[in-house]
């Protein structure tokens, strides 16, 4: 993990600690639902990835609630796997990238008409991508690695606030990955539209 991360995590530890102490509100949300990816290795669109899957993200944080609330989040994103085939000396081969990273990042709700709100934030993502080739028919594995590395994700959304502990919502989020190592490049985004539910105390 990267120093800037490390830095930001304590950062969000130390404003939710002080936060709680002046009796705002800390929050945990989790989303499920699918991703959307296109990322290219190290030969750019002639080593391409891309595919769907099921995504899923889990967060904590700390809310300054106002006309406009705002706060400072940090959490665990699955980005699920894209992967790229072709053939070789009459051999299928398939190499899959399969993504994760921690996020850290601030965030705004606005409740323009209660129960109702919009919702938006950002920040750093650290991801690492686990790349496997297969070959074969039935496929064998042929190689692994793991690259890792700092990029940045955005996202909005809007939902519905079932009690005043308790919202229901729908959000799109866009991940820019970026990670290498050893040789192993990848690079691109990941998009994920995910309905999540959110626990605020």
């Amino acid at each position: 993990m990267s120093r800037k991360l490390v830095a930001a995590c304590i950062a969000a530890l130390m404003l939710s600690s002080a936060a709680h102490a002046e009796g705002q509100q800390y929050f945990v949300s989790g989303a499920l639902g699918a991703s959307d990816g296109r990322l290219d290795g190290r030969y750019g669109a002639s080593d391409r990835f891309d595919g769907h899957d099921v995504a899923g993200a889990l967060r904590v944080g700390v809310m300054w609630r106002g006309a406009l609330d705002w706060g400072v989040e940090a959490g665990y994103v699955d980005l699920g796997e894209v992967s790229d085939q072709y053939v070789v000396n009459l051999t299928d081969v398939k190499n899959r990238v399969r993504t994760r990273g921690l996020a850290v990042g601030g965030r705004v709700t606005y409740r323009f008409d209660a129960p109702w709100y919009l919702s938006a934030h950002g920040g750093l993502l650290h991801s690492w991508a686990d790349l496997r080739a297969s070959a074969g028919n039935p496929s064998y594995a042929v190689a692994g690695t793991r690259a890792s590395g700092n990029g940045w994700y955005l996202g909005a959304g809007g939902g519905y606030d079932v009690s005043e502990q308790f919202s229901v919502g729908l959000h799109y989020d866009l991940h820019h990955v970026k990670a290498s190592r050893h040789g192993a490049e990848i690079s691109g985004h990941v998009g994920t539209l995910m309905v999540q539910l959110e626990y605020r105390y």
